[in-house]
């Protein structure tokens, strides 16, 4: 398969479907929740150190959420006595699991005694079908009802753990919002890069069918902004309109989508959503209508569209979702460039378009 092909391939299979999000920023950490697998063969939590200098973790203990009937459903390992990640280096904890008879670098094992857990109550085999995993810098009980103690948090499958009211408070999680559940073979991985800076947390994670236990999980996925959103006069648009990825174009990623921020949705609006192959080249004339007082002006190149539809427009956003799961592996390091016409179809529409958003390079990674 050429490259053009897997190009034309990748933009006809991203069909439509249509979610919707809200926004709150997350706090930025260096260790954080990298990677977690859940099923019948391996069951563990993997945690990342991102930053520039060795991060002592030996008094900071795992969380773990279950929603099984008759259980506790809310526990805690303590990490050993020095317990330390250098820079850069990666911890898997491999959870509820007994401790192997020849250690192996850079994984730990919480066993399945009850005692090797904290205030007695014990663990159980994590589920991929919905859970939840958090990082508390303590292994005091008067500190796991404190949002001061919660590093991290990542729900799956469901939300409203006991204590994730903690990580919404802390600024790491959002009310009713969850990663979906961990399929059997795959994991749930994290792109450090997103994280505070997606606009929801759990958009810094993606469902993963080639795990990457003690590794880096992203490579070569790129989401680049460029060019200059406008807006008509006499428009009755939320402002500018926007055009960002709701996650990382990732192969395997079932939730990547485009999101067209500020649309209003109860005029009639539709929003055109062009693909193309590359940026437009200095001196590309644009096709719009010109209107006094505006300049909008194509930032990908018209002349080599490779796939354009049509959705309404929704009010305040409009997402657009495009799947990159059941892809093939060509698709991987194809370049596409995308941006988003507000337009109106009632032919007494004047202007018939009411705003062209920024373009955005997309770079499918894995």
């Amino acid at each position: 398969m050429t490259y053009a092909t897997a190009t034309r391939q990748l933009a006809s299979l991203l069909l439509v479907t249509l979610p919707f999000t809200t926004s709150l920023q997350a706090q930025v950490q260096d260790v954080y929740l990298s990677e977690i697998r859940a099923d019948a063969s391996e069951t563990w939590i993997e945690v990342h150190n991102r930053g520039t200098v060795a991060a002592d973790i030996s008094q900071w203990s795992l969380h773990c959420a279950t929603t099984t009937q008759g259980m506790p459903n809310n526990y805690w390992w303590p990490f050993p006595g020095g317990t330390t990640l250098a820079p850069d280096a990666f911890l898997r904890v491999h959870w509820f699991t007994p401790e192997p008879a020849v250690p192996v670098a850079g994984n730990l094992y919480t066993g399945t005694s009850p005692y090797g857990f904290l205030f007695g109550l014990g663990g159980e085999t994590l589920s991929g079908d919905e859970g939840a995993a958090a990082l508390f810098a303590s292994q005091s009980n008067t500190q796991m009802n404190s949002s001061l103690s919660v590093r991290d948090w990542v729900s799956w499958g469901t939300h409203g753990f006991q204590r994730e009211s903690l990580a919404i408070s802390a600024g790491l999680w959002q009310v009713d919002r969850s990663m979906q559940a961990i399929q059997a073979g795959a994991s749930i991985a994290r792109d450090p890069d997103a994280i505070g800076v997606t606009v929801h947390p759990d958009e810094s994670w993606f469902l993963d069918y080639t795990p990457t236990p003690l590794m880096p999980n992203v490579t070569g996925a790129v989401v680049q902004s460029y060019g200059t959103a406008c807006a008509l006069p006499g428009n009755h648009l939320l402002g500018v309109p926007e055009l960002r990825a709701t996650s990382l174009p990732l192969l395997g990623n079932s939730q990547f989508g485009l999101m067209i921020d500020r649309t209003t949705g109860i005029y009639g609006e539709f929003v055109l959503v062009g693909f193309s192959s590359s940026s437009a080249p200095p001196g590309l004339p644009s096709i719009l209508p010109q209107y006094s007082g505006t300049a909008c002006q194509e930032s990908i190149d018209t002349p080599q569209l490779i796939a354009t539809w049509l959705v309404p427009a929704m009010i305040i956003g409009t997402p657009v979702s495009l799947p990159l799961d059941g892809l093939p592996p060509q698709v991987i390091g194809v370049e596409l460039h995308a941006q988003a016409l507000v337009i109106e179809l009632l032919p007494t529409a004047n202007p018939p378009y009411q705003g062209l958003t920024n373009a955005l390079r997309v770079v499918v990674g894995q």
